[in-house]
C-alpha cells in the first residue's frame, strides 16, 4: 500500500503552482531572452513594449496614387482665378504645371529622375513631380493629383489637368490629398507589441515596419519527455510488436502536444530501461537538469507500486527530490507524483527544477499533463512582474499572487447525452466531445451537450480522439454522491483543452 495520501486534483494544482512560483521567486520574478525578429517568434509572449521610433510609420511623406505631386498654394491661387471667371473663360482656362522630375517607390525624395531639361525656364509655371504609389512625395509638394485626372505634353515637360476635371481638382485637393503623411499610419512612441501579449502573425508586420530587428521575450521553459519500461520500442514497426513489446506511445503524444501549447520547448530524452541501475539513471538526468538546461522533466511509467518502479528512487534517493504528493484522487492519473529538486549554488542562489512522474498509460500521461503541466508551464513561461506585485515584496505574498493569478482551464457546463456509470473509488475526469445549440427560450445564449468518447480505459488512446475537454464526474457510490450512474441530461462541469474551440 503506497504510504503517500491522495490528494483532491484542484489541491494538487494548488502544489504544482505554489512550487513553480517558489521557483521565480528565486529568478526575480521572471527570465526573458534577447532574440532576433523571425516567424518562429508567433505564439511566444513579449517581455517587454515595443514601441515605434520617431518619426513613426510611414517615415516619408508617401503617395497614395499613381500622379503628380504639387503644391496646394499655386492650386489656391488658381482657384480664386477660376471662381472669378464666367462661363466662357473658364472654357479656355488652363492649368499647366512644369514637370520637375520623377520620383519612382524606392527613390529616395530628394533624388528625381528627371526627363526635363533643367536648363530651360519655367516660364512662371507652378512645377509639379510625377510620383507612382508608394513613392516619397519630395518635402515642399503637399498633395497628389491623381494621373487620370492628367495629361502630358508631348514633349513630356509639361503637365495640365484635364478641362473636364479642373473644376474638381480645385475644389478637392487640399493639402495631404492623397499623400499618406509622416507617422500617420503609426505614431511615433505609439506600442505595436505589448509586454506580455503573445505575438501574432500581424505583429511581425508591425516590426518589420518600424525596423525593429530585435525584442525581448519571455523565456520557454525546457521540458524533457522521458519514458520507461523494458516492454517500449522506439520503433513502430508493428512486427516487433510481440512477445510483450509494445510501441512507445507516450514520448509522441506527450512531446506533440506539448508543442501546441506554446509555453515551452520540448525535448526527448528517449526510454529508460527498467534494468538500468538508479544510480546511471539519477546521472543521465542530473546531466540533463544542470548541463542541458532542462527546466521541467515529465517521466512517464515506473512510478507506481510494481517491483520494477524505481522512478521514485530515482528522483528521491538519487537526485536529492522532494516529494509534495504522491497520489492523486482522480481516473484516470492516480499514481501521479510531483517532485522539486533545489540545488544551492556558491553564491547563494537557489535553483529549482520540476518533475512530474506520470504513469504509463498514455492517457493517464496524457490527461495529467492537461490537468498540472498546462498551467504550471504557462505560469513558468508568462512570469510573475515583481514590478506590479508589491512595492516591498514578500516572499509569500508573491508566491500568493502568482497562484491566484495563474491560467487555468477555461470550464463550462454541459449536459449528458447518454448515461455513464459513475467509479466507485475516484472522481473520473471522463473525456467528452460538445455540441453548441442556442437555448431554447433565449437565443442570445448556449447551452452545451456532451457526448463520452467512449470506453475510458487509460491505455485507450482513442478516448482522447475528438475529446474537446474533461467532464468532472463525481465518485459514485454510497461513499461518493450516493448514485451509480451519471444520468442522460445532467449537467456537469466541464474543462476545456487549450485546442477546443468552445
Amino acid at each position: 500500500m503506497s504510504m503517500h495520501r491522495m490528494v483532491p486534483v484542484p489541491e494538487a494544482l494548488e502544489i504544482v503552482l505554489t512550487e513553480a512560483a517558489k521557483s521565480l521567486w528565486f529568478e526575480s520574478g521572471s527570465a526573458s531572452t534577447l532574440v532576433s525578429v523571425s516567424s518562429d517568434l508567433v505564439g511566444q509572449i513579449s517581455a517587454a513594449d515595443i514601441r515605434v521610433p520617431s518619426p513613426g510609420y510611414p517615415n516619408y511623406n508617401s503617395s497614395i496614387m499613381d500622379g503628380y505631386a504639387v503644391k496646394t498654394s499655386d492650386l489656391v491661387v488658381m482657384k480664386k482665378l477660376y471662381d472669378g471667371m464666367d462661363e466662357k473663360e473658364r472654357g479656355n482656362f488652363r492649368i499647366d504645371f512644369v514637370l520637375d522630375g520623377k520620383v519612382f517607390a524606392g527613390d529616395s525624395n530628394t533624388a528625381r529622375i528627371s526627363s526635363i531639361d533643367k536648363s530651360s525656364s519655367n516660364g512662371g509655371y507652378p512645377t509639379a513631380v510625377y510620383v507612382t504609389t508608394g513613392a516619397a512625395v519630395p518635402n515642399e509638394y503637399d498633395a497628389v493629383i491623381p494621373v487620370e485626372d492628367t495629361k502630358e505634353a508631348e514633349t513630356g515637360q509639361i503637365m495640365c489637368i484635364i478641362d473636364d476635371k479642373i473644376a474638381s481638382v480645385l475644389a478637392t485637393t487640399k493639402p495631404w490629398t492623397w499623400i499618406r503623411p509622416i507617422g500617420c499610419d503609426i505614431a511615433a512612441g505609439s506600442i505595436v507589441l505589448s509586454k506580455g501579449e503573445r505575438i501574432q502573425p500581424v505583429h511581425m508586420a508591425l516590426l518589420a515596419q518600424c525596423g525593429v530587428n530585435q525584442i525581448s521575450v519571455k523565456y520557454l521553459p525546457k521540458v524533457g519527455i522521458l519514458s520507461t519500461g523494458n516492454e517500449l520500442l522506439t520503433s513502430n514497426n508493428k512486427d516487433q510488436c510481440q512477445g510483450g513489446k509494445i510501441p512507445d506511445a507516450n514520448r509522441p503524444l506527450l512531446l506533440s502536444q506539448l508543442a501546441t501549447y506554446g509555453n515551452c520547448k520540448p525535448h526527448d530524452l528517449g526510454i529508460a530501461s527498467d534494468d538500468v541501475s538508479i544510480e546511471m539513471i539519477s546521472d543521465k538526468l542530473q546531466n540533463v537538469l544542470w548541463n542541458d538546461g532542462i527546466d521541467v522533466i515529465i517521466s512517464t511509467g515506473g512510478i507506481s507500486m510494481g517491483e520494477k518502479d524505481n522512478m521514485e528512487q530515482v528522483f528521491v534517493e538519487g537526485m536529492g527530490g522532494k516529494i509534495h504528493f504522491g497520489r492523486m484522487e482522480m481516473k484516470p492519473g492516480k499514481p501521479t507524483t510531483f517532485i522539486t529538486i533545489d540545488k544551492e549554488s556558491s553564491d547563494g542562489t537557489i535553483w529549482r527544477k520540476l518533475v512530474v512522474a506520470l504513469p504509463g498509460n498514455p492517457v493517464s500521461a496524457s490527461v495529467c499533463t492537461e490537468l498540472l503541466v498546462r498551467p504550471c508551464l504557462d505560469l513558468l513561461h508568462h512570469g510573475v512582474d515583481v514590478s506590479e506585485v508589491v512595492n516591498s515584496l514578500d516572499e509569500q505574498v508573491f508566491i500568493r499572487c502568482a497562484v491566484d493569478n495563474a491560467s487555468v482551464h477555461d470550464e463550462l457546463m454541459a449536459t449528458l447525452r447518454t448515461d455513464v456509470k459513475l467509479d466507485k473509488g475516484r472522481p473520473e475526469y471522463h473525456r467528452v466531445s460538445l455540441e453548441r445549440a442556442p437555448c431554447p427560450h433565449d437565443k442570445l445564449h448556449y447551452s452545451y451537450q456532451a457526448t463520452t468518447t467512449g470506453v475510458q480505459r487509460s491505455s485507450r488512446v482513442l478516448s482522447l480522439r475528438n475529446a474537446d475537454g474533461l467532464m468532472m464526474l463525481p465518485r459514485g457510490g454510497k461513499l461518493g454522491c450516493g448514485k451509480d450512474v451519471a444520468k442522460k441530461g445532467e449537467a456537469y462541469p466541464v474543462l476545456l483543452y487549450q485546442s477546443s474551440s468552445y
